[in-house]
């Protein structure tokens, strides 16, 4: 397969081909929201603010020809048009989160009203958070929900995987609001005080917040 990209690196090497397809503007963040699943083009607008009709549509036709994202239609009753990864994007997921977390380690972001948020990159960030090494205690499969967003999150032995949709019959299920996942993430509000405010709702299993704490490396 050719793929075609505005300008080329020509160089030898892995990394430059891989910027050759993903280098451009856009690119890796279309490919980051798809993570959580398929998406339509409106979507994808809402959740890449400033990103404009035109450019996503060349980005989305981009990442086509280069066999990472595919445009299908959900099945009845929705029916929509939507994008997902294929088997080729999928293989970015570990490389996505594992630059989102040298990025949490390493590039310091002043949170404040002109920074985006929004829950599916909060859904999207904790998977960044994950530490293998934790997650035995706290593997199975749960249900959160941020704001008005729910999110399927299956927890193995090792791995974690977050999605965007529901869940029968889960562990636990974890409900709270953007504000306040943001200062559990900055560290600025403790687990423990989140849920004696009821910023914070479990239902379910109560081993499961303790377990999931550690699993995310939340303070408690």
């Amino acid at each position: 397969m050719v793929w075609m990209a505005k300008r080329f690196y020509n160089q030898y090497c892995g990394l430059a081909s891989a910027l050759d397809v993903l280098g451009d503007r856009w690119s890796l963040l279309i490919v980051r929201n798809l993570l959580l699943g398929p998406q339509r083009f409106k979507d994808l607008v809402e959740g890449l603010p400033g990103i404009g009709t035109s450019m996503l549509t060349e980005r989305l036709k981009h990442l086509e020809s280069a066999d990472l994202i595919a445009r299908t239609t959900l099945p009845p009753p929705a029916g929509s048009a939507v994008y997902q990864l294929t088997d080729s994007g999928e293989e970015l997921r570990p490389l996505l989160i594992g630059f989102s977390r040298w990025g949490l380690a390493h590039a310091s972001v002043d949170f404040n009203e002109d920074i985006y948020v929004s829950p599916d990159l909060l859904a999207l960030g904790l998977q960044a958070r994950f530490d293998a090494t934790a997650a035995d205690p706290a593997v199975g499969v749960y249900a959160l929900f941020i704001d008005d967003r729910s999110y399927r999150i299956d927890i193995t032995a090792g791995a974690v995987r977050i999605r965007a949709g529901g869940v029968d019959a889960p562990r636990a299920s974890i409900h709270t609001g953007t504000d306040t996942l943001v200062a559990l993430d900055q560290g600025s509000l403790s687990l423990a005080s989140a849920l004696d405010a009821e910023k914070v709702k479990v239902e379910g299993d109560p081993d499961a917040v303790v377990a999931l704490a550690h699993a995310f490396g939340l303070t408690l």
